[in-house]
């Protein structure tokens, strides 16, 4: 009798995804907690503006930017971090081999460049998932417009301790108030283009 063995890194598709989101729901909680014990009235502030249930998140990104939310996806968090603001997008179940999609707002007196802003969500990232090993590079770049203002789509591919190929599409738009950045991470086995491609093209 043939017994089948587990594939190798079965599992760790989505490592990077679901352990980026759970830390960012941990640091939001932790960082809530420490702002309240130390700044008193400001840490209550700060503690207001994390959001960690659908609903809010939702509403939270949707003052970034309105979007159509992909099949299966929902708003997971948010945070508001006075000079800047993310939202984290996943697939509603844990089992689906998707993609993570972040939502980042910049205040417009912040007076960084989208170089820095990319910078700032992709170091962001790899302190959430603790994984900054995957050495990405850039392997595509192509123009789009978002929300009538032309901008530059890159994609990124890596590889992390584990073999398994990482993929980032970062690009950036205006948002409703201040420049947004975007970045929709998965592993390049199961990447969905065309949702992406439908992502950015709902963003309005």
């Amino acid at each position: 009798m043939t017994v089948n063995q587990p594939t190798p890194n079965t599992g760790n598709k989505n490592k990077w995804i679901w352990i980026g989101l759970g830390a960012a729901l941990l640091f939001c909680c932790g960082a809530a907690l420490v702002a309240v014990l130390v700044f008193g009235a400001a840490g209550r502030r700060l503690q207001q503006g994390i959001k960690t249930d659908p609903e809010s998140a939702a509403k939270a990104a949707h003052e970034i930017a309105d979007y159509d939310l992909p099949d299966g996806y929902q708003e997971k968090m948010a945070m508001d971090l006075v000079l800047y603001s993310f939202v984290m997008i996943a697939p509603e179940s844990i089992q689906t081999n998707g993609s993570l999609i972040m939502l980042a707002q910049f205040d417009q007196t912040y007076g960084a460049d989208s170089e820095q802003m990319e910078q700032q969500l992709r170091k962001s990232f790899e302190e959430q998932s603790g994984n900054s090993s995957a050495n990405m590079k850039l392997v595509e770049a192509r123009d789009a417009t978002i929300r009538g203002e032309k901008t530059v789509v890159a994609v990124y591919e890596g590889t992390d301790e584990n073999g398994i190929t990482m993929r980032q599409l970062i690009t950036s738009f205006p948002a409703k108030n201040g420049s947004a950045m975007l970045m929709i991470v998965g592993d390049a086995e199961h990447w969905d283009q065309q949702l992406a491609d439908d992502f950015i093209e709902s963003i309005r």
